[in-house]
Order: structure tokens, then sequence, then C-alpha cells
């Protein structure tokens, strides 16, 4: 499991086995297929790149950590059906080159994942 920091190194959500969870765990509210990241609004939001997770536009809106406190379990069946549903719904999967910036974006990471 890897924790998504903001920019004050706060979590505010959780990549497990390919799923970005809310910061409580009680929710899907994004997928990873590849490096790109997707919500539910059916296209590429960003992607995550040298331990960063970057928007299209090249803004910051997050750094990935590993969660090194972990212990493995097994995902709720509930989880799995959230991340289904996101996955069936993306209907754009490429994303153009991002030109990185340095600059974080002023809208939370879930916040874009909407």
């Amino acid at each position: 499991m890897y924790l998504i920091q903001n920019q004050n190194k706060e979590t505010v959500a959780y990549i497990e086995n390919m799923m970005i969870l809310d910061h409580q765990h009680e929710h899907v509210i994004g997928i990873l297929i590849g490096d790109c990241f997707f919500g539910r609004n059916k296209k590429v939001v960003g992607k995550i790149f040298n331990q960063t997770a970057y928007l299209l536009n090249g803004e910051l809106v997050g750094k990935i950590e590993l969660n090194k406190e972990y212990k493995s379990s097994s995902i709720k069946k509930s989880l799995m059906l959230e991340a289904w549903d996101i996955l069936m719904s993306i209907s754009e999967h490429t994303a153009a080159w991002i030109e990185v910036t340095k600059k974080w974006s002023k809208i939370p990471f879930a916040k874009h994942l909407e």
C-alpha cells in the first residue's frame, strides 16, 4: 500500500491493488491503469511518475510514499465492485505528454477524481 500525501505531507488517499482509496479506506475514489489515474469522469485525470502525482496540466496533486507499516489483508468485495464501476465507465484511456511544473494544484487530490 502507498500513501498519497498533499503539499503539507498529510495523507489524503491510499493506493492499494491499483485502487485509489479515500483517506478512511471506505471508498474507491479512483483507479490506476499503468501510470495514469482515473476518477469518475471517464478519462485520464493525471499520471504518477517519479513518486509524484501530476494533473494533465502539469500541476502536482500528491507525493507517493510507501506505507512501511501496512499489513496486507484481503480486499472488501464492496471496494472491488466500486473499482470495477470506475473501470467500466472509462471511455478515454490515453493522455498527452505532461509538461511538469513545481506548482501545486489549489484543488485537493480527491476533488479531481469526482
